[in-house]
């Protein structure tokens, strides 16, 4: 069972105006990019022709992959690359602890599907990837999971690494990580499938990056997924890199109108035109050091691309530059991104992709929705709204019971009316004395009443507790599900071809949040 609801009606989304008038298709948003999200035709028909290193670029992804086990269709996948026919869907994420939320595992699902969807409609052969941003240094957001205890409540795990700082890349398994991951299966709740979950997960010697690169590359093998890290493109990227490097000031002065003319629209720009479009290089210690302007030569990156990185604003630029890529499947904060970015494409030369919004689910299983529909609620109440345990606890309630306690309220009050003026005649000051005890005695009430309420439902099969554990599922620390739970929690519950399956589910092409009902048991 499927149930879509409009962005609009999430309230986690509420400040996202670009993203939410994007998936709209409001034209206020759309002219910040080369193409509409459905302008398949039309970007096609942008890169015929374009010269991408399809030779290099294919050659470099088989020497990262096949070293982690990829399966023969990612390998064919790889090869075909260098044919001038064949096209990439890309989606990319930064290499997150068992994989990082389940949303990750989304953007994949979704490239997966686009590319499906491309093949078909433009008779062309569209390929999977995922872009792992390994030379990503903010290791607070790699670093930890969250999970579903046994009691419902949401836990955290994370591990430290002496290199913060640093690229993500050169983060190796550690025994904390080794530490974390045993930390999680011993506090997660189980569910039927966590050995699988668990054997899927088994962590590698090694770099860590290599681990979370081999899961990916696992959990979808048949869909032929290609997983590739930014050192894997840079040797054929030398071009862009000196380009970057000669052109920083009108890639400052681009940033900086594509900033005004967002922002005359209404919407906010994320990247800062002071300090976007630049490239790092790498100290003796390994940290990422800003290549300021006239400190480097432009032939010294076309010459050592291995020895650069690339920021937020150029990244996608480098991989559009070398990779033949259509469509890019993209989150929220992605989209707002590329609406600077127009400029800076045609700077470069280089097609702007398709801008795709990424599929997004909340999965809850046929039993906790059946037992949310005993409480006359469902999945997209508490999604949709802040959820009232107590009120919904309370209408549940007889009438009749709810009176009595009313009526006591009413009559503790009428009782100690009389006692007002008598004591404020003594002493102005005891008038608040005399509140405090009305006070007192409704909340004596209020509290018994709850008990009551408690006691009365639990012996029909209702608990509070059973609420706040559909609560803690659904928008778990009040934020979406996708962000906070990883995808392990859901193959530990509806089996290993449960993460398959979400490339098959829903319509890629209507752009609303999607509640998954899968049913109980179902593997």
């Amino acid at each position: 069972m499927i149930d879509t609801v409009s962005w609009r009606q999430v309230p986690q989304m509420a400040g996202n105006r670009l993203f939410l008038d994007y998936v709209e298709g409001r034209r206020s948003v759309l002219g910040h990019y080369s193409h509409e999200p459905l302008d398949y035709s039309g970007a096609l028909a942008a890169r015929r022709g374009y010269p991408y290193p399809r030779e290099t670029v294919s050659k470099q992804i088989e020497a990262y992959v096949r070293p982690l086990g990829a399966s023969e269709r990612t390998l064919e996948n790889t090869e075909a690359l260098k044919d001038p026919d064949v096209y990439c869907v890309v989606g990319g994420q930064q290499a997150g602890f068992l994989g990082g939320p389940a949303y990750v595992a989304y953007k994949i699902a979704s490239t997966i599907r686009l590319a499906r969807i491309l093949s078909s409609r433009l008779g062309i052969r569209a390929v999977p990837v995922f872009w792992l941003a390994s030379e990503d240094h903010d290791f607070g957001e790699i670093n930890h999971t969250h999970y579903l205890q046994p009691d419902g409540e949401i836990g955290r795990i994370s591990f430290d690494w002496a290199g913060k700082g640093r690229p993500i890349s050169d983060l190796p398994m550690t025994e904390q990580v080794l530490d974390a991951w045993a930390a999680y299966w011993s506090g997660a709740q189980a569910g039927p499938y966590a050995e699988s979950a668990r054997q899927m997960t088994e962590p590698l010697s090694g770099r860590y990056c290599d681990w979370i690169a081999r899961l990916w590359l696992r959990t979808f093998a048949d869909e032929g997924l290609i997983v590739l890290e930014p050192a894997t493109l840079r040797p054929a990227a030398g071009g862009f890199l000196r380009a970057a490097l000669r052109d920083r000031a009108e890639i400052g002065s681009r940033l900086a109108s594509a900033a005004a003319d967002l922002e005359r629209d209404g919407y906010t720009a994320l990247l800062d035109p002071q300090t976007a479009g630049v490239l790092y290089t790498f100290s003796d210690s390994g940290h990422r050091v800003r290549v300021e302007e006239g400190g480097i030569s432009a032939d010294q990156a076309a010459d050592h691309p291995e020895r650069f990185s690339t920021d937020a604003a150029l990244r996608p630029l480098l991989a559009d530059g070398t990779l033949p890529v259509i469509a890019s499947t993209l989150g929220a904060g992605e989209l707002a991104y590329q609406g600077m970015l127009r400029p800076l494409y045609e700077l470069f030369g280089i097609p702007q992709p398709i801008c795709f919004p990424r599929q997004s689910f909340t999965i809850v299983s046929s039993a906790q929705r059946e037992r949310l529909a005993a409480y006359g609620l469902g999945p997209r109440d508490i999604l949709t709204s802040e959820l009232d345990i107590d009120a919904v606890m309370r209408a549940l309630m007889p009438a009749e019971a709810l009176e009595r306690f009313a009526a006591a309220r009413a009559g503790v009050e009428s009782a100690l009316l009389p006692l007002k003026d008598h004591v404020e005649g003594l002493d102005p000051n005891l008038g608040r004395s005399w509140e405090q005890a009305l006070s007192t005695a409704h909340r004596n009430i209020d509290k018994l009443e709850e008990r009551a309420i408690n006691v009365t439902l639990s012996r029909q099969g209702y608990a509070r507790r059973e609420l706040q554990s559909s609560r803690n599922l659904i928008v778990p620390r009040g934020r979406l599900q996708e962000r906070v739970l990883p995808i392990t929690h859901f193959v530990q519950h509806y089996g290993p071809a449960f993460v398959n399956r979400l490339c098959h589910l829903g319509d890629a092409e209507i752009f609303e949040h999607a509640i998954i009902t899968v049913e109980s048991g179902d593997g």
